[in-house]
């Protein structure tokens, strides 16, 4: 790997977005590829997640670390789209309705864009036939709902239900996750997979994705 690209890793943990993103300019310009320099976010995230599950990082330097990431990831777009590269998967993401926290999946939003897919982001107070209409005006591969609170978290089987009502269930994978949501509740809100966290929604959405395109074979 590249000494730039070495670099951008340990910025991105350090959580120093102004020099990620500096770093990505300068990469870019001295002809690393998009893939190379996400292929390094990627690699970040993955060390970012690391961290915080072995309890070496909490969550203010997983969210600065997320928006380090963010920063390069949005300088890589735009080029990624210029060669028609196809992301590793479509993320269409959001907090339920009548929930406003968002930090938890701003995070996870930032990760993922790290891994190599493209997010969507519908912000917080998502109804589930808003998720639904977007599905269908997007195409995504997994739609992701989190739930901070226990009164919102009965919100999440409304998502599996309008993307039924809508015909579309099949199409997507549904993810579910945030503080007041476990692993127990996958059956009862109709998902396919549950994150603890942002480095296990990462893992889990990976895995979606490959089922989910290996049944499209």
């Amino acid at each position: 790997m590249k000494e730039d690209l070495k670099e951008l890793i340990d910025t991105i943990i350090e959580g120093d977005e102004d020099i990620a993103a500096q770093i990505t300019e300068e990469a870019l310009s001295s002809g690393a590829s998009p893939k190379e320099i996400l292929d390094a976010v990627s690699d970040a995230s993955d060390k970012l997640g690391q961290l915080y599950e072995d309890r070496e990082y909490f969550l203010p330097e997983l969210f600065a670390g997320a928006e380090a990431m963010k920063a390069s990831v949005n300088l890589v777009l735009p080029e990624l789209e210029k060669l028609k590269i196809e992301p590793r998967g479509v993320v269409l993401i959001g907090t339920v309705e009548g929930d406003v926290h968002e930090i938890g999946k701003n995070i996870v939003g930032a990760m993922l864009s790290g891994a190599g897919f493209r997010v969507i982001d519908l912000g917080t107070d998502v109804s589930g036939d808003q998720f639904a209409e977007k599905v269908k005006e997007t195409h995504p591969d997994i739609v992701a709902a989190s739930a901070y609170i226990t009164t919102t978290s009965q919100r999440l089987p409304d998502v599996a239900a309008a993307l039924k009502e809508a015909g579309i269930r099949k199409e997507v994978k549904y993810l579910i996750g945030g503080a007041s949501v476990n692993n127990d509740m996958l059956e009862w809100a109709g998902a396919d997979g549950y994150g603890e966290n942002a480095a296990q929604a990462i893992s889990v959405a990976r895995s979606l994705v490959d089922d989910l395109k290996g049944g499209q074979q």
